[in-house]
């Protein structure tokens, strides 16, 4: 008797040892498992159901980093990353793809299959207007420029030439660009706040 003894636990330490190796498979070919799985369903006709639970079940639950669970108040599956429950409806990423179709029309795909294709961007332009008039030519423009030494005080001093426009004359002083009025049409006169002292440069541009 106490034999039989000895070889029931030892059967049983054999069994309980290849348990604790052994790959598990549930389905239709429970034969064939690949060596790399640890658990494997294959069914061509039943399916894997997650544990179904509502939202406020589900925060109850503290399990796992990378546990599913099926939440029926959102009717997604939820994973949890080790501090919260993700939802994968949600929290998917998706991509969208942008093709040049090179006849002025672009090809845009989104994640779920949508396709939208520009309308071609050549074919959205109008008839050509006609020419407007050409511009100054750059060569054409001409300039007369005047140096004066001011004298203490001095305000007023007069232009290169006769005053056509105003604003095609600038006027520094020692360098600096200021603001001035017209008097006349050959005399200019600095702003108010700006006084000149003796031997300040005043340099006046005019183009025409």
């Amino acid at each position: 008797m106490k034999l039989n003894q000895i070889y029931l636990f030892v059967i049983l330490l054999l069994f309980l040892t290849s348990s604790g190796i052994a790959q598990v498979k549930i389905g239709d070919d429970v034969s064939t498992i690949h060596e790399a799985s640890l658990f494997e369903l294959e069914s061509t006709s039943k399916a894997l159901v997650l544990t179904r639970v509502t939202t406020a079940q589900m925060l109850d639950i503290v399990p796992l980093n990378g546990a599913l669970v099926y939440n029926t108040d959102t009717n997604c599956v939820h994973v949890f990353d080790g501090s919260n429950w993700q939802n994968l409806c949600t929290n998917a990423s998706g991509s969208i793809s942008l093709v040049n179709n090179v006849d002025g029309s672009f090809t845009i795909t989104s994640s779920d299959g949508t396709v939208y294709t520009s309308p071609n961007l050549l074919q959205l332009k109008g008839e050509t207007g006609p020419q407007g008039p050409a511009g100054t030519d750059g060569s054409e423009i001409q300039q007369e420029q005047l140096v004066i030494i001011a004298s203490n005080g001095q305000t007023q001093f007069t232009t290169p030439a006769p005053i056509i426009d105003s604003k095609k004359i600038e006027v520094f002083r020692n360098g600096v660009r200021v603001n001035f009025i017209t008097i006349d049409a050959n005399t200019i006169e600095l702003e108010s706040d700006i006084t000149c002292y003796q031997n300040d440069s005043i340099r006046i541009v005019q183009l025409f």
